[in-house]
């Protein structure tokens, strides 16, 4: 019986773990400085780069690549926090071997 407890269990966690999926595609991250905003979903995908300012190429290259690896953390913050949630209660505190 305990093979089909755990079989519902992994059934339930795909659940959980696909609704989670669906809710971070509709969170909206943003990045934002003097010269460019850039805006991601939870899932860490790349939705829009807007260009604010641009005088100077390699300050704009520099500043666009700083925006996009701090809108890309921030996602991966937002999606560790749902899946953790997700999971919640459903892992065991412990697995064997793991510690």
């Amino acid at each position: 019986m305990a093979f089909l407890d755990q079989m519902k269990q992994l059934m339930e966690l795909k659940q959980k773990m696909e609704e989670a999926k669906k809710r971070l595609e509709a969170i909206e991250v943003i990045s934002e400085n003097e010269y460019v905003r850039v805006t991601a979903n939870g899932n860490r995908k790349v939705k829009n780069v807007e260009i604010l300012k641009q005088d100077d190429k390699e300050i704009l290259e520099g500043k666009l690549q700083s925006a996009i690896n701090e809108v890309i953390e921030k996602a991966e913050n937002v999606l560790q926090s749902e899946m953790m949630g997700a999971t919640k209660g459903m892992m065991p505190d412990s697995l064997p071997g793991m510690g």
